[in-house]
C-alpha cells in the first residue's frame, strides 16, 4: 500500500484529494498520507478531521480509513524527503510553482503517480506522462502526447495527435483540435480554443475564452477572438 501526498493544500488540493478518492473504485491501493504545503496556515476552515465530512459516514465509510482520519500539513514541499512507500501527485495550478515545488521531491528520488479520473474518456493510445492529472469529463482523443506534470481540467476535449510538454496547465472547458503543439510551461485558461495545427511556444499563456488561430510565441500572453498578444498597463 501507498501512501498519497499531495503537493499543496490550497482549493485545487482537495479537489484532487476528491477525484483520488473517486478512484476508491478501480482498485488503487493507497492511503492518504497528508498534504505537503509551505503555507502552514492552508487548510484554515476546512474540516480536518475526516469524520467530520459531510456524506463521509454515511455513504463511504472507507473513506475514513484511506484518509487516516486527518486532512493535514505534513511538510513543507521543499524540505519534505521521501519516504520508502510515499507517492506524489502535484496540485498546484501555476506551471511555474508546480516545477518549483515538485522539482525538490523529483531531486530526492521522489515517485509521482498519474491520476486519470474515472469518468475522464481518454483513448488507450495516448501517452501520459508520469504526474499528469485528467479531470472528470475530460476527453482525450487516440495519438494524443500529453507531457509529465501536465494537469487537465475537467470537460475539456483535447483532439488527435495534439502534443502537450511538460508543466502545462490546461483549465476547465477548453477545447485543444487536432495536431496542436503546445510547449513546456504553458498555461490555457478555462473556455480557450486553440484550432486545428495551431503552435504554442514555450510559457505562453492563453486568456481564458480566447480563440488561438495561429502561432503564439513563447512566453506570449494572448486573449481574446481571435487571439492577440495582451499587455497589462
Amino acid at each position: 500500500m501507498k501512501d498519497l501526498l499531495i503537493i499543496g493544500a490550497g482549493g485545487f488540493g482537495r479537489e484532487v484529494l476528491t477525484w483520488v478518492l473517486d478512484h476508491s473504485r478501480n482498485d488503487i491501493d493507497w492511503r492518504f498520507k497528508g498534504f505537503l504545503d509551505s503555507r502552514t496556515s492552508a487548510l484554515e476552515g476546512f474540516p480536518t478531521d475526516a469524520r467530520t465530512l459531510p456524506g463521509a459516514v454515511p455513504h463511504a465509510p472507507e473513506i475514513q480509513v484511506r484518509l487516516q482520519r486527518s486532512l493535514a500539513i505534513v511538510g513543507d514541499p521543499q524540505q519534505y524527503v521521501p519516504g520508502k512507500d510515499d507517492v506524489f501527485l502535484c496540485a498546484l495550478g501555476d506551471p511555474q510553482e508546480r516545477r518549483k515545488y515538485a522539482g525538490p521531491i523529483l531531486d530526492k528520488g521522489g515517485e509521482f503517480m498519474r491520476l486519470v479520473h474515472p469518468r475522464a474518456e481518454v483513448s488507450i493510445f495516448v501517452r501520459l506522462g508520469r504526474g499528469s492529472i485528467v479531470g472528470p469529463f475530460a476527453a482525450i482523443s487516440p495519438d494524443a502526447s500529453i507531457g509529465e506534470f501536465v494537469t487537465i481540467n475537467s470537460y475539456t476535449g483535447i483532439a488527435h495527435d495534439v502534443v502537450i510538454g511538460d508543466w502545462c496547465e490546461i483549465d476547465g472547458h477548453c477545447l485543444i483540435a487536432g495536431r496542436a503543439r503546445i510547449g513546456q510551461g504553458v498555461k490555457v485558461h478555462a473556455g480557450a480554443v486553440l484550432t486545428p495545427d495551431v503552435q504554442i511556444g514555450d510559457g505562453a499563456v492563453i486568456g481564458a475564452g480566447s480563440v488561438v488561430l495561429g502561432r503564439v510565441a513563447p512566453g506570449v500572453t494572448v486573449f481574446g477572438n481571435p487571439g492577440r498578444k495582451f499587455t497589462w498597463k
